[in-house]
This record gives C-alpha cells, structure tokens and sequence, in this order.
C-alpha cells in the first residue's frame, strides 16, 4: 500500500523510572509483568520481573467464577512483585473474547479549502464514532487506518495537507459494558487499578511484529491455549481484529478422547511428543500414552508418535481453516496483508507453522515478543507475546480517537456523502 513515509516513534510515557504494569488474563494463564520506564534502552523500558498463574474461572473471553479469577491475579501479580520487588497498584490491562468487537467506521467533513489542522482531524474521528459505538458497549480504541482528502486515499497522516474534504476510516474497538465492567471489578478486588484496556489480540501484534511489518502492513495470529485471536496492522496502525474460539487445549482435548485418557496426560504428551507434521522424521518411533482402565486409574500404555501426530495436525488444520475464513470475511480483505507472523503458546508444536503457511497460502514467520532479550529467558517467549505489548503499548505511539479528550462528544450524525459505501468501494477497485 501506497502511504507517507512518516514511520512510529516510541513515546515517553511517564517520567524516567515510573512503573509500568500489564496484566494478561488468559484462557490458561495470568501473566503479570513489571517494567520500569527508561528513555535510554531500546524497548523504551527496563524489565523488572513477572508471575504467571494458572487461569482460573475465565474461559472462552467470559469470566465463569470471579472469586476464583481473582485469586488467580492476586497471585501472579504477588509473583511479580517478588520478582521484581516492587508493589504495584495499577496495571494496563488485556482484555480478549469473542465479544471484543472491531468495525470499520467512516466519516468525512467539508474544510473548504484550506490547511487541515489536529482539530480538523479530531473532529472527523469524532463525526466517525459518533454514529459507531452503541450505549451497551464500552469503547477500548478508535485507530485511524487511513485518511483521504478530496480525491487522495490511504493517506497516513493528513495534518497540514489542502484540500475541500477530509475522510477518515476507523477502526473502532468495543467490548460489552458488562464485560469490561465485570474485569476491572475483578482487578479491583485484587486492590489494583486500571490503567486502560487494550484488546490482548492488538496487544500480542504490538508485542510481536517489527516497526516494519507496522508500518507497511502485516497479520498477527496468536494460537492461545483457549483462544486464537488474529489481528491486522497497516499503515502504523491496528486495522482490524478478530478471535476464533480454538486454541491448544481443542488439541489436547481431542487427545483425551482418542486415546481414553486424561486432559493433563494428554498436555503432557502433546507437549514432550506432539507434532503437526505427520510426514517429518522418528513417525514409528513408540512412545509412553498412559490410558485410563477399568478402574479409572491411568494405566501403562503406548502409540507410535505418527499415531500422536494423526489426531493433532487435523484439528490445527481446521483452526487455520477457521482463521482463514475469518480473514476472507474481513471487510479489509481486499487489501489484506501478505505477511503473517505466529505466535502464542501453543504455537511452540512442531509443524504449526508450516501448516500455517500451507493453509493460508503465504509466508509465515514465527514471532516471540521483540524485545525478547530483555524479558529474559522466562518470559521471552511467544506464551507472553501478549504481556509484552501490554507493556510496551503505550510506547508504540498508536494514534486513538478515543484517547482524543472525549473526542465523540464533539459531533455526531450521519455522513453526508456515505463514505463507507465509497471508500471501500475505492479499496476493491484500486486492489
């Protein structure tokens, strides 16, 4: 895609030394991470420690037991406070499911003929939300993906151009008000406040792709152990997000019932055993596959590693099956990036990639957190990927509508030329 040439610069946020937070509420993990703002390292921040617990009472992006979730934050944030030896009492908080919603909204507003000023520019973004964002749900973010101005599109930045009008297409990011509400009660109770929410599918993008995959345009997906969320940047910004109610545990579930043993056996075999790729290398090789008996005790057992492999690369293959699917529905698919980084947990099984690529038809990189070398050997991982934009989000610099000083209060209606009809009708056209 054709855009200006103004690339991120990572912001200061907070004076030097000020303590940053991020919590991480997975399907399977809590993860906290503590930095400490510092101007002079590359990440923009010096990592201080982090704790991980075992998720319990969210599944699905939905809390199922709020006393049981908030045991589970209060003790990884407990752990990462120790490591780090620093309290906290406010964290950036990720939130996912498949009720975090992301849509495309246009608005344009007539200049005549001058200079487009900032003011300009949040007027429009607020034209745009103002006829987007429903009262029964909670705006997280409003990214601008492009701009046009009278006959120019996929402008990145539009301030101090000419022109008669001015577009604008957002990305608006919501999530049910009871969620959200539910969440921060949830933190809250674990004597934490909320910084702000950021949806944990931008967050894993933020924390994986590189300033030029950013800039010029890339897919994230983040293959989670109850969740895959996938996620689009273009032109410097979050374009667009999506989640599919798949992760690992479907694969580890799948195992339990094939071979009649139990959901932690069957972890542990698919993590020390399992494999996407049914073709590579020691397929006959016989391993230990405890199954249950009679008595409902595990018993002795075994299967060859192919056997292992003939129940897993099926079920990832329909979950790329599903994100493909979920990409083609995009309504950005039309211009959708070839470039696809992976990451997650449960990304880490061999073959996935490969299975990735096969399916989506394109290139697939593995992704871990960025700035891995400073999040150490225990948290550099693509498990934390997600916890590591959290904490570095702040720094990447996205512009946000919602952010703008209560920006959708400053205009509201209709858009006079249906913009959205148009602008995307420009996109089919001109790719």
């Amino acid at each position: 895609m054709a855009s200006n040439t103004q690339r991120l610069k990572p912001r200061q946020v907070g004076k030097a030394g000020t303590v940053v937070a991020a919590l991480d509420i997975g399907c399977s993990k809590i993860a906290c991470l503590i930095g400490r703002v510092d101007p002079g390292s590359r990440a923009g921040f010096a990592f201080m420690g982090g704790g991980r617990q075992q998720s319990r009472g969210f599944n699905g992006g939905s809390i199922t037991d709020i006393e049981a979730l908030e045991r589970s934050i209060r003790l990884a944030v407990e752990d990462a406070e120790r490591e780090a030896g620093e309290r906290i009492d406010r964290v950036i908080l990720g939130s996912t499911g498949p009720k975090v919603d992301s849509q495309l909204a246009e608005a344009e507003i007539e200049l005549g003929q001058r200079e487009i000023s900032s003011k300009d520019v949040q007027k429009v973004w607020a034209k745009a939300l103002g006829q987007t964002v429903p009262k029964a749900r909670e705006l997280l973010g409003a990214y601008p993906v492009m701009y046009g101005v009278d006959d120019q599109d996929d402008i990145r930045d539009a301030t101090g151009m000419i022109g008669e009008r001015l577009r604008v297409l957002l990305n608006v990011v919501t999530a049910p008000k009871s969620l959200v509400k539910n969440l921060t009660e949830c933190v809250q109770r674990a004597h934490l406040g909320v910084e702000r929410i950021v949806p944990s599918a931008l967050a894993s993008g933020s924390g994986t792709l590189i300033e030029d995959e950013i800039d010029n345009g890339a897919i994230c997906i983040d293959f989670g152990g109850g969740v895959t969320s996938v996620s689009v940047f273009m032109n410097g910004a979050p374009a667009w997000l999506d989640l599919v109610k798949v992760g690992g545990s479907r694969v580890t579930g799948d195992i339990a019932q094939g071979i009649g043993t139990t959901f932690a056996a069957a972890e542990r075999l698919k993590t020390l055993h399992g494999t996407a790729d049914t073709e590579g290398p020691g397929m006959a090789e016989r391993i230990e596959a405890p199954r249950l008996g009679d008595d409902g005790r595990l018993k002795a057992g075994r299967m060859t590693r192919g056997e292992l492999a003939s129940i897993i690369a099926p079920r990832i293959e329909e979950l790329f099956e599903m994100v493909q699917a979920h990409l083609t529905a995009s309504p950005l698919r039309p211009i959708l990036p070839r470039r696809t980084v992976l990451t997650g947990g449960a990304s880490q099984l061999t073959g996935v990639r490969e299975l990735a690529s096969s399916v989506l038809k394109q290139p697939v990189r593995m992704g871990r957190p960025i700035d891995a070398d400073i999040l150490g050997e225990n948290y550099g991982n693509p498990a934390f990927s997600t916890a590591a934009g959290l904490i570095s989000y702040e720094l990447k610099g996205f512009a946000d509508a919602s952010r703008a000083g209560h920006a959708a209060a400053l205009a509201g209606g209709e858009s006079g030329r249906g913009v959205i009809a148009k602008v995307l009708i420009w996109i089919r056209e001109n790719f």
